[in-house]
This record gives structure tokens, sequence and C-alpha cells, in this order.
């Protein structure tokens, strides 16, 4: 049984709602559904009573929070006790980052290192491709990237999601005839979907293995989109102002836009009823024993231990 599982329904006894369980838990609804299925599953027999408002736990559920609750004080009180170690040197948690993926991992730097000044992170920066690689061949104990995770070696958590947006120059030929006023990244053109079809129109594209590869491709496979002589650019920040100098359209994480805002002329869209999205995860590889530093990062991240310290 994953132990995670203990925290995720102390969690939803608190809540008493899954959604706010896991917005709490820092992972998205269907992903703690799914373990909690899972458990009850296992263990043969409900621990909560769903379709109720607040949800009310079953009496088998108190018996297993019971235990629960001993769990997580028993893990609590390890941590603490091992702590007066701290002065012997840890091995450095390796983590590997796409671009995106380090910026979730920094801004949350700062309070990682308050609660365990005596574990060491290290990061590299990585394609999503080789955040895969490194945890198959154990070079790295975490990766934190954007999903799709391809390799069946490795479980994951979703822990924030990622919503995407259309970065365009004014001169496009998809803005023909449509009232820009108003625009902005808070305020997107909704844009018909057979617009992104127009055979003139360019785009400016991720390398392969870059995490928006497989996003810019799953976008041009759902609505039918050929696009014609793209232009492949590694670096995001680099796409961002390609696209801004008027070379075509790009399809860039809202954070990214954000934080590197320098374009004047660009206009923001999105497809018309459709909020194109992805999740940063956190990953490891299957079956593998992590270092107990390595794990604690982990719990961290996908905000296990939050609630608990």
């Amino acid at each position: 049984m994953d132990t995670n599982v203990f925290h995720y329904c102390l969690e939803v006894e608190e809540s008493k709602n899954i959604t706010l369980a896991a917005k709490h838990l820092f992972i998205s609804q269907p992903a703690l559904s799914k373990q909690l299925n899972k458990l009850e599953k296992e263990l043969g027999f409900q621990l909560f009573d769903r379709t109720r408002s607040p949800i009310t736990v079953t009496p088998q559920g108190e018996i297993f929070l019971e235990f629960a609750h001993r769990y997580v004080n028993m893990e609590r009180e390890l941590l603490e006790s091992l702590r007066q170690f701290t002065s012997v040197q840890t091995e450095p948690v390796r983590i590997a980052t796409t671009h995106r993926g380090g910026t979730y991992a920094g801004s949350q730097a700062a309070s990682f290192m308050l609660e365990h000044p005596e574990i060491p992170l290290e990061y590299t920066n990585r394609s999503s491709s080789q955040c895969e690689e490194d945890l198959e061949n154990e070079t790295a104990d975490l990766a934190i990237y954007t999903e799709p995770v391809r390799s069946e070696k490795l479980e994951y958590m979703p822990v924030q999601e990622d919503p995407l947006i259309f970065v365009i120059p004014r001169n496009s030929p998809i803005l023909e005839g449509l009232d820009t006023s108003g625009n902005s990244l808070e305020n997107p053109l909704h844009i018909d979907a057979q617009r992104f079809r127009n055979p003139s129109l360019r785009y400016v594209l991720a390398t392969p293995g870059q995490g928006l590869y497989y996003a810019e491709n799953a976008f041009f496979k759902k609505y039918r989109v050929t696009p014609i002589h793209p232009q492949r650019v590694d670096y995001v920040d680099t796409r961002y102002l390609v696209a801004c100098s008027g070379c075509g359209i790009a399809l860039l994480p809202h954070v990214t836009i954000r934080e590197s805002k320098r374009g004047q002329n660009e206009i923001y869209g999105m497809v018309e009823g459709d909020n194109l999205y992805r999740y940063v995860v956190v990953a490891r590889k299957k079956g593998r024993q992590l270092s107990p530093a390595a794990e604690t990062v982990w719990r961290f991240r996908v905000g296990i231990s939050a609630k608990n310290r």
C-alpha cells in the first residue's frame, strides 16, 4: 500500500470535499479520486460516502482513519528524531527540471529550505524526454516537468495546472475581421478553431522532446491543423520573443508570458470554447527506493507534508 494514501484520506476527512482536499494537497481532483478508488478497491470497502455533501466517513472508514492518524504521527516523530543527525553531510537530492518545471520548483524553494535546511538540492536543466531518461537511468532522483509522461517505468503526481495561451502577431491573417480591442493576457481573444487551419499562417513551435512540443501536436491533431513551414525554437522565452516580433503564432504557458512579457504588438488568444492546459508533474521511477532525503522532497512537492508539519 502506498503510504501517501494515509495523508490523502486524512485531508479528505478534514475538508469533507474531494475538490477542496485536492487543492490543499496540490494535486488534481481526478488524481485524488483515482487514488481513493484504488485504495477502496484494494481494501474491499468504501472509506467515504461521496454521494453526500459534505462527504461523510463510513464505519469502516473511521477504523481506517484511526490507524492513518497513528501512522502520520509516527512518521512525524521519526523525522523529528532523525533531525538530530543533521550535522552529518547529506547527499544532494538530484532533481531534473524543464524550463517550466524549474519555474514551479523555484517558487517553492525558499519554503522547502526553511523546513529542511539539512537537505541540499541539486537541479539540472533538461528537456522533457531527458527528464524521463534521467529517472530511468537513476541519474536523477526526481524530475519536475510537464505532461505527458510517456515512460511506463515512472509514477507521477500532478502538482500544478498550467494554462496555455496563443501569442499572435497583430499582422497575422488569423486576426482578420476580429475585434482585438480590450485584449490582454487576462482577457484573451476567443478564436474559432477553423481559423487556425488557414494555410497562410506561420507557427513558431517547440523542438521535439520539449514539453510544449507534445501540447502543440495534441492541438494540431484535435483541430486538424497542418502547420506549413514552421519555425522551431528550442528555448521557450526565445520562442515568445520570436512570436512577438511578428514571425508567427506560438502556444505558450500563461506563466511564461506573465513573467517575461516584453512585447507590445502581440495579441493573446485561445480556441473558442476550449481552454488549453497541461499539468506540471513531479515524477519518480517505479519501484526505486529513494533516500530519506529524496522521499522528503517527494512528499513536500506533492503537498503531503504541508498539513502535518
